[in-house]
């Protein structure tokens, strides 16, 4: 019979605390019984050998005590625990079972103690032999002593001996009241052992239910290691390993990269037209589409025993040790091959190709090359630029002797340099919620960029260029004051959420920025929260960690964005008390299964236990609402609660909801 482990610790808690007397439970009795078997043989192999070599040694007592019959008597002994010594080892060399073993035993010592008390009854030192007769309680305890009877066995095996020690006492040439003393001693000595057995017997088997429930608890919780580290290291969406695991798994490549001078190929790999494949199709299409390249790539990596995972949006990565460059674009096309085998229609494509594809930038370690994962990367990012630039659909590898400067990144820096003076940056900002009342508690700023033309440049594209050029630091104080302003001062919410980059935490006197800003404009600081993306590994940099502690202290609210996404957000919860955890909408997008839901639920009752408060992003539809309501979240963002826009239209949904603290 095959028992769960809820029903089986079910089980044990009522096997604990009922009484002794009450029959045990058939299920944890066999259990208990397969469980002990092969021990309980070993220590009754061992336990007969020492109970053999008891009832020999008592032969010397024999010559002793009974000059007429000692001889015969101790050699009766010799020959008998010989005899019952082979059986029980025939026995266990047959591998019989346990039960059969036990009562052999049980019989072997009966009949010991019956054929002995035969010889020596007719012995003519009758005293002698009532006085000796005493020992004869060691059979009874030997089934407790040198044996692990059942206390059915052990009580049967006790009872007969004893019995048959009355009947002999009372047959013997002495006093009456010998006999009776000799009989009412045997009788006493019984309820002694069968006491003793019974005790052993149940606290044995309490011990075994201790352990097992022991072992479930165990279990449990390695089950529940392995959950949380699911979530830490996998990407929900596809399955694949997320930023962080890749992350790591990277810094064993690196270790044996240092040791044999193993080259690493590192390839990034780009959806290709996925926002226009979103925006026509939906999200949910766009996760299918995803988890169907994510499946794609994970079975060509393992053909080339490469490993490969999701680095963020439609944006994959993966590595592996290779021979050369050839070997990583022949890794590179199978890859972007198997994606064109999907044949996913993509009709709103802009140059006629009609399917999904992807481009691939690749990457190697060098000699003289430090081979860290940032440069590796940063190195396969251009290539991937220049795979786009060509067409897309296709691998291009970095090449190191191409100038930086030909890199798109030049044309965005130039745009970013100019964007405050020429107007070409601007503020929307998105609503953030009660999700049970509804109420507007914050506003999120959100930086545009457009070209010369007005064409819209995605903050994926130049928030990156920013954070290498250095030019974030510029932007990232223009945001912060216009947010303050457009927001705060002009009375829109009573709160607003702005994004900070790890680069903008490692500029020197960034609290120093921040307080000044607040007393200049005359905001109490608890009305400004910095969001930080799980994206970047800050659990890393020790300064990152005191800007955060100096910006908390000046009461300053900081949010930890886009959990589930990237490096550690577990991690995070354990070294930062953040006051609002977002949720990325990929947990929601999956939630139109009930895994999905599931899964979203588990992911929000572990941060509520970590007393913190809850947003769910991307919350598009009333049934989107209504599931992460009863999931329990506190706070709400998605299009279904209001897009991002600007400013001056935020007035009116600010008449229409009341204001809140998140």
């Amino acid at each position: 019979m095959t028992v769960g482990d809820d029903d089986l610790e079910e089980r044990i808690e009522r096997a604990l605390v009922r009484s002794r007397w009450k029959s045990y439970d058939p299920v944890l009795r066999g259990l208990f019984e397969s469980r002990t078997e092969r021990a309980d043989i070993g220590f009754l192999h061992r336990g007969v050998r020492a109970a053999v070599a008891c009832f020999i040694s008592f032969g010397l007592f024999d010559l002793w005590l009974f000059p007429d019959i000692g001889l015969s008597s101790a050699t009766t002994r010799i020959l008998l625990g010989l005899a019952i010594l082979a059986f029980v080892e025939f026995l266990v060399w047959r591998q019989v079972g346990l039960q059969l073993v036990n009562s052999a035993c049980a019989i072997g010592l009966f009949v010991a103690a019956a054929v002995w008390s035969e010889i020596a009854r007719h012995t003519a030192y009758q005293d002698a032999f009532a006085l000796f007769l005493v020992f004869g309680t060691v059979f009874v305890v030997s089934s407790s002593l040198f044996f692990r009877f059942r206390f059915a066995t052990s009580a049967a095996c006790s009872s007969a001996i004893t019995f048959l020690l009355c009947g002999v006492a009372a047959t013997t040439d002495v006093s009456f009241g010998t006999k009776l003393v000799l009989i009412a001693y045997f009788l006493t000595f019984l309820w002694f052992a069968l006491y003793l057995s019974w005790q052993l017997s149940f606290e044995r088997y309490a011990t075994f239910l201790n352990e097992t429930r022991a072992r479930i608890n165990e279990k449990a919780a390695r089950d529940n290691g392995r959950q949380l580290a699911r979530i830490a290291n996998t990407d929900h969406l596809t399955k694949l390993r997320n930023r962080r695991a890749m992350v790591e798994a990277y810094s064993e490549y690196r270790e044996r990269w240092n040791s044999d001078g193993r080259t690493i190929g590192v390839l990034l790999i780009d959806v290709d037209h996925f926002k226009a494949f979103n925006d026509r199709h939906g999200h949910q299409a766009g996760d299918r589409c995803l988890i169907s390249v994510g499946s794609a790539l994970d079975a060509a990596a393992e053909r080339h025993d490469a490993i490969v995972g999701r680095y963020g949006g439609e944006e994959f990565i993966a590595f592996s040790h290779v021979e050369d460059e050839d070997a990583l674009l022949r890794l590179a096309e199978d890859m972007r091959k198997s994606i064109e085998a999907l044949e996913v229609q993509h009709s709103e494509r802009s140059d006629g190709m009609g399917i999904v594809t992807v481009s691939i930038g690749a990457s190697v370690t060098r000699s003289g090359v430090v081979p860290d994962l940032e440069r590796i990367s940063s190195e396969a990012d251009r290539a991937l630029y220049f795979a786009k630039a060509e067409g897309r659909n296709r691998t291009h590898r970095f090449d190191p002797s191409v100038p930086e400067s030909l890199h798109r990144d030049h044309e965005i820096t130039e745009l970013l340099a100019r964007a405050v003076s020429d107007g070409l940056a601007s503020l929307v900002y998105q609503p953030i919620v009660a999700a049970d009342t509804g109420r507007l508690c914050a506003v999120e700023a959100l930086m545009r960029l457009r070209t010369d033309e007005g064409v819209s440049i995605s903050p994926a594209s130049f928030i990156p260029v920013a954070e290498r050029t250095g030019l974030i630091g510029e932007l990232g104080r223009w945001v912060l004051r216009r947010a303050c302003t457009d927001i705060l001062v002009a009375g829109v919410a009573d709160r607003v959420s702005v994004n900070v980059s790890g680069v903008q935490l490692r500029a020197p006197g960034f609290p120093m920025y921040v307080a000044r800003l607040l007393a200049e404009l005359g905001l109490q600081p608890s009305t400004l929260a910095l969001e930080i993306t799980e994206s970047v590994d800050i659990a890393l940099d020790a300064h990152i960690l005191d800007v955060v502690g100096s910006l908390k202290a000046l009461g300053v609210q900081i949010w930890l964005d886009d959990f589930g996404t990237g490096y550690a957000g577990l991690r995070w919860l354990q070294m930062i008390t953040f006051d609002v955890v977002k949720v990325d909408r990929c947990f929601l997008r999956r939630a139109d299964s009930q895994d999905g839901q599931n899964f979203l639920q588990d992911v929000l009752h572990l941060l509520r236990n970590r007393d913190v408060c809850v947003l769910v992003e991307g919350v598009e539809t009333d049934g989107e609402l209504a599931l992460v309501r009863s999931a329990g979240a506190d706070l709400i963002q998605g299009y279904h609660t209001g897009r991002p826009q600007p400013s001056n239209s935020l007035v009116a949904i600010a008449h229409h909801r009341s204001g809140g603290s998140a």
